[in-house]
């Protein structure tokens, strides 16, 4: 049926015309939490859609600088995306590096695990103060505009993702403070590496 970005890009043009830039910038901050699409599946995709008549491209000629190139999408192009959101949803999957860091946390200090816990709870400070703001003004849109409900019940599980992301971040922290044998870990994690090496 296709990839999921088709499905992204289609979604972004059901609400409004925009350029593959606009796309990309309205996934990452109303979606960021949950989704991302990257330039290099954004306008290789837009093409395919395009030749299969799923969305038109208008081209606005700008002076100094480049033109832009709106596309909309079709009846066609809504159709395949009524029919891919009444199919049951993938299984979500969750792919998180600091927690494989951590999952192999016995080949590094405890200075250095913790650092990179901190970091990844700075993440989602970060990003849980950048959710909070959109999502302010999503709800003052939302007066003015019945689209951004559904935008908004997504923003509600992208601020608890982040503040649980937080909140284990301390806790983690708190338990490798008090873990007893931390340094035990830590030099057989050592000892294993340099028998390897």
């Amino acid at each position: 049926m296709g990839s999921t970005a088709q499905f992204v890009i289609l979604g972004m043009l059901s609400k409004e015309p925009m350029t593959g830039y606009d796309i990309r910038k309205r996934v990452k901050t109303r979606m960021g939490s949950f989704w991302d699409i990257n330039y290099g599946q954004i306008y290789p995709t837009l093409r395919t859609l395009e030749k299969k008549g799923e969305v038109t491209k208008k081209v606005e000629i700008m002076e100094n600088r480049p033109n832009r190139k709106v596309y909309s999408i079709t009846n066609k192009g809504l159709n395949e995306l009524k029919k891919w959101l009444l199919k049951p949803a993938e299984p979500e999957s969750a792919k998180i590096e600091t927690l494989l860091k951590v999952a192999f946390g016995e080949h590094l200090s405890k200075d250095e695990i913790i650092k990179h816990i901190n970091e990844f709870k700075a993440r989602n400070i970060s990003r849980l103060e950048d959710a909070s703001n959109i999502e302010k003004e999503m709800k003052a849109q939302l007066k003015k505009n019945e689209k951004y409900f559904f935008p908004l019940l997504t923003f509600s599980l992208g601020k608890s993702l982040h503040k649980a992301g937080i909140e284990w971040a301390d806790t983690a922290i708190e338990l490798i403070e008090k873990h007893k044998n931390f340094t035990k870990l830590y030099e057989n994690g050592k000892n294993k590496i340099s028998k390897i090496n």
